[in-house]
């Protein structure tokens, strides 16, 4: 035995200290053991504690006591260590939730398509795994086995050294947490009655909810970035919705507060820069709840910029196909199909009203649709989301096959038939949408509400078809088809204000920002052209009853204002016009009531004629030249109705 070396230390009959024995561990045997030397508590041999030399293992109260003692010692090196490592920076004091951190590398490995190099390698690797599989030579199995084990780590660290060369750190603000009490009393309100946004839009359930509060109020590691964006925004529809409703469970709280909070956070978390980088569920769920809340709010380019970066997010994480969720537990893969359906159908809506081409392209999408719920209460909503994703999905195919730029270069006969396709295929839809039966679905009011304005929406669309039977140079500028659809339009809006008239306030929002404001109002200006072509006074009437209207409810929000405000510059204008009996230069009406541009005096000599105009005709916001300008560019250039509308004369 070597000098100075504890027996203990060499003995196979040495025994593990009475500490590591209560905790089942393993011991050194070394006195004292290198556990207890870690764990900074003292280390007590078998044979050392305080008990009788014949009763080793002696059961008296003081015994209890001492290792009660241990165990309060023991827990509460436990919970420092615990501490140190979710917050580095203070050593002490409870856990709090963690800003958002600077990502180390991606959560997820980036999906790349089948045309790609890393995809390829991905299946020779596979092929020559299964041929070592299948191969007798054991010695080869276990060579080529190693020789892609040592790939896989190689592709991995590349992945990652490229995604930690484009994290950049960022100040993130300050967080202020909701009052535990709030978010308590909100998400047993949620279970009980679910508010009017999660049914609508088939977010989210409660059991998601209360595992989100979880993860940010009783953190066991580092909170993700873009978790506190979701749960603002989450928070913030959630409590609008009950502050809507007056709901007499949360009177108690200072509901408008907590919403201020709420939508300021929310802003702040999606103008993080940890918010593009490293693409996470939840990082596309809270850009979804900013897409929703800027066309809320008529911001279309912010709008589209979230969309842009949701899109980007959807396509690294392959969620545009298949074979990138088959893997996931259930509920994951159908929040995921939740978010990318929703994000798809505001991106086909946006993209034909502001004419431009959409993010998500259908030639390269086969993700599976969402599974509607069997709950009588919420399917009627889910079916109601599909449909409108059927909706949405036609509106892509008129911007594509007529309003982009290869669609231009189609012949008459190919535009005519994609004409005609694409209205029948929309009549379909609009056709299922009002089959659903909507009796049993939770706030069926606005279920009803929904199908009784699905024809205002489908002419409008309809419109926006049948105003591309002319291309630029033509001379068609709108046929009788086109003024008839669009008159159809304008009378289903003022059936659908009548519905919603006479209702609470948020109940009108509600019609302003999910139908009057979704599609392009194309048939106002359709109707307004042939007025003023015309001199009609039936068309003036209409007109006119439009624009009443929309000043009832152009309080409501900041697009249903800026609506009102143009509508009525193109009323005043048209008053004039119809009353004088004058008309305007440039355009002819032929007898199936088609208004023709005449080819030879090209697309820009559409004018006003030379009338007395009252003082009050024209704003600030638009005058005789404007909208002069507006139909130059509607009728003669073929520009969407929103992209005129956000140009710089209009504003």
């Amino acid at each position: 035995m070597v000098s100075g070396t504890p027996p203990t230390a060499r003995s196979f009959r040495a025994r593990a200290c009475d500490n590591c024995r209560i905790r089942k561990i393993k011991c050194d045997k070394i006195s004292p053991c290198s556990s207890c030397g870690t764990l900074g508590i003292p280390c007590r041999p078998v044979g050392t504690p305080s008990t009788a030399p014949d009763s080793p293992r002696s059961n008296t109260p003081n015994d209890y006591e001492q290792r009660f003692s241990a165990l309060q010692e023991q827990l509460a090196t436990i919970q420092k260590t615990l501490e140190r490592i979710i917050c580095p920076s203070s050593s002490s004091g409870p856990i709090r939730p963690v800003q958002e951190p600077t990502p180390s590398g991606p959560t997820i490995p980036p999906f790349e398509g089948h045309s790609s190099f890393h995809h390829e390698t991905l299946v020779a690797r596979d092929a020559a795994y299964s041929a070592a599989d299948t191969s007798h030579n054991s010695q080869l199995g276990d060579y080529v086995s190693a020789a892609l084990a040592s790939l896989k780590t190689n592709l991995d660290k590349h992945r990652a050294s490229v995604t930690q060369g484009e994290t950049q750190t960022a100040t993130q603000p300050k967080e202020i947490l909701l009052p535990v009490e709030l978010v308590v009393a909100v998400v047993k309100k949620v279970k009980a009655q679910p508010p009017f946004t999660l049914v609508s839009q088939s977010w989210f359930d409660a059991t998601r909810i209360e595992t989100l509060c979880h993860s940010i109020y009783f953190p066991l590691e580092p909170v993700p970035a873009g978790t506190f964006a979701l749960f603002y925004g989450l928070f913030y529809y959630i409590i609008r919705d009950y502050l809507h409703a007056q709901d007499p469970d949360l009177g108690r709280y200072n509901l408008s507060s907590a919403l201020e909070i709420c939508e300021t956070q929310l802003d702040a978390g999606l103008a993080s820069p940890t918010i593009m980088i490293d693409p996470t569920l939840e990082k596309i769920q809270a850009l979804l709840i900013g897409v929703t809340k800027s066309q809320e709010e008529f911001d279309i380019q912010r709008c589209w910029t979230y969309l842009s970066l949701a899109f980007n997010m959807c396509q690294t994480m392959g969620l545009h196909r298949r074979t990138a969720l088959r893997n996931d537990p259930l509920p994951t893969a159908e929040a995921k199909r939740h978010a990318f359906w929703a994000l798809y159908t505001i991106d086909k809506n946006i993209s034909l009203n502001i004419g431009l081409t959409s993010h998500f392209q259908d030639h390269d999408i086969d993700a599976e649709l969402f599974t509607p719920s069997e709950d009588p209460k919420q399917r009627p909503w889910d079916l109601m989301s599909v449909v409108r994703m059927e909706f949405a999905t036609i509106q892509g195919r008129v911007y594509d096959q007529l309003y982009s730029t290869s669609a231009f270069r189609a012949s008459d006969e190919q535009r005519a038939a994609a004409i005609e396709k694409l209205s029948s295929d929309l009549e379909a839809v609009r056709d299922k949408l009002l089959a659903i039966d909507v009796s049993m679905g939770l706030y069926a009011d606005s279920l009803h509400g929904i199908a009784a304005c699905a024809d205002f929406i489908a002419y409008s669309v309809l419109t926006v078809i049948y105003r591309a039977q002319t291309r630029p140079g033509d001379a068609m500028a709108i046929s009788s088809r086109c003024y008839e659809i669009a008159t159809l339009a304008l009378h289903s809006h003022l059936k659908c204000f009548t519905y919603f008239r006479g209702r609470q306030t948020h109940k009108q929002t509600e019609y302003v920002n999910w139908i009057l404001l979704y599609p392009s109002f194309t048939p106002f200006i359709i109707v307004f052209t042939h007025a003023i072509t015309t001199a009609s006074a039936v068309d003036l009437a209409l007109l006119q009853d439009t624009v009443s209207s929309l000043e009832l409810i152009k309080g409501l929000s900041r697009g249903s204002l800026h609506l009102y405000t143009v509508c009525e510059a193109f009323v005043k204008a048209a008053q004039v016009l119809v009353k004088s009996r004058q008309t305007l230069s440039g355009i002819e009406r032929h007898q199936d009531g088609s208004l023709v541009m005449p080819a030879a005096d090209g697309a820009t000599n559409i004018a006003f004629p030379n009338v007395s105009w009252p003082e009050d005709t024209f704003d600030s916001l638009m005058n005789q030249t404007d909208i002069s300008m507006f139909l130059n560019d509607f009728i003669g250039a073929n520009r969407s109705v929103m992209d005129i509308l956000s140009s710089d004369y209009m504003s």
